[in-house]
């Protein structure tokens, strides 16, 4: 049987989860637009990293005179920021919200690199993404909340049977 706290633990545990999500979005979607930007293509997905927009862009601008070693820089640097990402969600699904506010961080500050370069599409996306990835935070610190309420109330239950 469901009781009221196991209905909203599961509630706070799906939103949680949706949140964690958006961590492979972000760094899926990356990986997308740096490979198709590295190969010379003209279009990218708003949810890409604006960081990886630029060194992509500057490898691809360097390459005319220095050759493609600037590109396989480029797809080193890109795969370590989509790894953060990537290492971010997966910490975070696993409960650990100290990441989930260190992907957050990261990810407000990539849209600062948008917002200086005047990308304003890519500004909204990511305060967008931004509010959606910081409720559903806000569902995991209730869920650790309630599952620490729920772990001392039978200890207090049986503290005053005793009595």
């Amino acid at each position: 049987m469901f009781n009221a706290d196991s209905v909203q633990r599961l509630h706070l545990s799906q939103k949680y989860r949706s949140g964690v999500h958006w961590f492979y979005w972000i760094a899926g979607l990356t990986l997308v637009t740096s490979v198709i930007s590295l190969a010379g293509g003209g279009w990218r997905f708003f949810l890409s990293l604006g960081i990886t927009q630029l060194v992509d862009a500057i490898a691809v601008e360097l390459s005319a005179s220095l050759g493609n070693a600037t590109k396989v820089i480029a797809i080193v640097l890109d795969i370590f920021a989509i790894a953060v990402f990537a290492v971010s969600g997966w910490l975070a699904s696993k409960r650990h919200l100290w990441a989930y506010v260190v992907g957050m961080v990261l990810f407000l500050l990539d849209g600062v690199v948008s917002l200086v370069f005047g990308d304003w599409l890519g500004v909204i996306v990511h305060a967008i993404v931004l509010v959606v990835m910081f409720r559903a935070f806000q569902s995991g610190l209730e869920l650790a909340a309630l599952e620490r309420a729920q772990v001392s109330q039978p200890q207090e239950t049986t503290a005053t049977a005793s009595v």
